[in-house]
């Protein structure tokens, strides 16, 4: 029988049907060769993730790298869907618009462990 699949591709303008008992996301930027990382819960839209108090750094970060990935945890205990133990993972495009960063997600995955 084996192992489910590692990743699990999902449609960018999909992502929101797969958010369900994900209470926050990992938003990663990167800049001059380091990572950041912070977690927060944003407003989504369609394919669009809009992230209000980020703190500085991410803002900063994305002035220099636009390119940044976000990570959903799997699910809280009272999700029982076929993937709610995979992590989602998906890579952006980020744009700052005032303080707040707005995320177009390009590319998306369930990722289980290995």
């Amino acid at each position: 029988m084996g192992n489910p699949p590692l990743s699990v591709k999902i449609e960018p303008t999909h992502i929101g049907e797969h958010l369900a008992g994900r209470e926050f996301v990992y938003l990663i930027t990167n800049s001059n060769g380091r990572s950041h990382v912070v977690a927060l819960r944003p407003q989504m839209t369609i394919n669009i993730a809009r992230f209000a108090n980020t703190g500085r750094t991410p803002l900063v970060n994305v002035a220099v790298n636009n390119s940044v990935t976000l990570t959903w945890p799997p699910c809280d205990s009272t999700q029982g869907h076929e993937h709610a133990k995979y992590s989602l993972v998906a890579d952006g495009v980020a744009t700052v618009e005032g303080d707040e960063l707005l995320v177009t997600i390009t590319n998306a995955v369930f990722h289980r462990p290995a």
